[in-house]
């Protein structure tokens, strides 16, 4: 699988990792199974790690319809994507600015420490999910 779900219960905070290749229907899943974990466990902050990311197959296309469909985390639930990758970056950038209006609360950020400054977070405990 090219995406891990993780949970640090005491924090509230949601970690989805993905690796090596993404592709459109990668990403579309991702974002389908964080809905689906958000729906059945309630709403909690995100941090969205791209990190070990190889290569990004994504259609700037499919990160605009993402950014208009229903946001996974409703609004009021903070979300970072953590990017070093110039490219990803800024698609994760593009993603945020045409959602701003319906996910006020996502940030972009470089590295996993800025990050979890942006949450507030000292020493998350992550479990994984599944």
């Amino acid at each position: 699988m090219a995406f891990v779900l993780d949970f640090d219960s005491r924090n509230g905070i949601l970690r989805v990792t993905l690796e090596g290749v993404i592709t459109d229907a990668i990403l579309l899943e991702a974002y389908t199974v964080v809905g689906s974990y958000v729906a059945s466990r309630g709403p909690c902050r995100a941090i969205v790690d791209v990190s070990g990311v190889t290569k990004f197959n994504v259609a700037s296309r499919t990160v605009r319809e993402l950014a208009k469909s229903a946001p996974a985390i409703p609004t009021g639930y903070m979300r970072v994507f953590v990017a070093p990758q110039a490219a990803i970056y800024g698609m994760m950038r593009m993603f945020q600015m045409l959602g701003e209006l319906t996910r006020p609360d996502l940030y972009a950020a470089r590295s996993m420490d800025e990050a979890y400054a942006l949450l507030q977070l000292n020493s998350p405990e992550f479990t994984p999910i599944r």
